[in-house]
C-alpha cells in the first residue's frame, strides 16, 4: 500500500542500470528463429516506417512478413514461412538508394547491433605472380571478415562481412616480398550512396563533417599567412612615388587596377645601341616574369 500512495518511491538519482534476467525466455528465442533484424544507416534519407512498406513488396512477399519498428532506425521483418533465406540472397540492401542493415535474428545486446553488411569484393592492382588465395585473404582480412569458402581467386573476389561503423577502404598500400610498394584498387559490389570524402555509410559529402572541418582548417592557415606578411614602409614606396612621370600611362593603368602593385612590380633599366629604355616588370600569379610597355625613351 505504501507503493500504491507513493509513500515507498525513492526519488534519489540513480545511474546504475537495470539488471534484467533470461529465466524462461526459450518460446521467445524460438519466435524469433525466422526474424531479421535491420537498421538503416542514413536516417536522413532513409523513413524506416516507409522502407517497412516498400521492402516487402519489392521482395514480393508482402503476404508473408510482419514488420515492426524497433525505434532508433532499426525494425524486424517476421516471416511465417522459410523465405528469409531467399532475402537474405539478395543483398547487400538498399532504400532510396542508401545501404541498410539486414541480418538474422540473434540475441545480441549492444546499442550498435546490427551492424555487418556481407559485400563481395574485387581486387585490382595484384602483381600477377603474388595473385593467390593466401594473398587475397590477407587483403580481406585488412577489410573485415573474410568468409570460409567465399574467395573467388580466378576472379579476384572474396565476400568479406564488413563493419559499417567504419570508414570503407577503396584502396590501399601492399608490399611485395622484395619490398615494392604497389596499390591496389578495392571495389565494392552494389554500393549505393556513401561519402566520398571519409567513406561512411551514414552520410553524403555534402553533410560530411570531416571535409567542412578540413576546409575551415585550410582558410585559417591561410588567415594566418596572410596576418605574418611585413607591410611594406612609407620609406620604401617614396622612390617609387617620385619616379612616377606624367606620361607614364601604362603605369597608372597598373596603378589604378594592382593598387598593391609596388609590391611585386620593380624598374629596370635597359640600354640597346646607345639608348637607354625604362621597362616595368611585375611578378604575376604564375610564377612568371613578363616585361611591361616601354615607358620611357631617353639617349644616354
Amino acid at each position: 500500500m505504501a507503493d500504491l500512495k507513493g509513500k515507498g518511491i525513492c526519488y534519489e538519482s540513480d545511474d546504475e542500470p537495470i539488471q534484467l534476467t533470461d529465466q524462461n525466455d526459450s518460446h521467445t528465442i524460438r519466435d524469433f528463429q525466422r526474424s531479421l533484424i535491420g537498421k538503416v544507416l542514413n536516417p536522413k534519407k532513409q523513413n524506416v516506417v516507409k522502407l517497412l512498406q516498400h521492402m516487402p513488396t519489392e521482395w514480393k512477399l508482402q503476404d508473408c512478413i510482419k514488420a515492426n519498428d524497433l525505434g532508433n532506425g532499426k525494425f524486424l521483418f517476421n516471416f511465417e514461412t522459410e523465405d528469409l533465406q531467399y532475402v537474405l540472397q539478395q543483398g547487400p540492401f538498399h532504400y532510396n538508394f542508401c545501404m541498410f542493415v539486414l541480418v538474422r535474428w540473434e540475441p545480441i545486446v549492444h546499442d550498435d547491433y546490427p551492424w555487418i553488411i556481407p559485400f563481395w569484393v574485387g581486387i585490382t592492382g595484384i602483381p600477377l605472380h603474388l595473385w593467390t588465395s593466401k594473398n587475397l585473404k590477407k587483403i580481406g582480412s585488412k577489410l573485415g571478415h573474410v568468409g570460409e569458402d567465399k574467395i573467388k581467386e580466378s576472379e579476384g573476389r572474396m565476400c568479406i562481412d564488413v563493419d559499417t561503423r567504419k570508414p570503407f577502404i577503396f584502396s590501399k598500400k601492399i608490399l611485395s616480398p622484395g619490398g615494392d610498394e604497389v596499390t591496389i584498387q578495392i571495389k565494392y559490389e552494389l554500393l549505393f550512396k556513401h561519402c566520398t570524402f571519409c567513406g561512411m555509410l551514414s552520410h553524403e559529402l555534402s553533410h560530411c563533417t570531416k571535409k567542412e572541418q578540413g576546409s575551415s582548417n585550410q582558410m585559417e592557415r591561410a588567415y594566418v599567412f596572410s596576418r605574418v606578411q611585413l607591410p611594406i614602409g612609407a620609406s620604401a614606396r617614396q622612390p617609387l612615388l617620385r619616379e612616377q612621370k606624367p606620361h607614364d600611362r601604362y603605369e597608372q593603368r597598373e596603378s589604378k587596377y594592382h593598387h598593391n602593385v609596388d609590391l611585386h612590380s620593380s624598374k629596370r633599366i635597359l640600354e640597346v645601341n646607345g639608348y637607354r629604355r625604362t621597362v616595368y616588370a611585375r611578378h604575376d600569379d604564375s610564377s612568371d616574369w613578363y616585361a611591361g610597355k616601354q615607358v620611357g625613351k631617353e639617349r644616354s
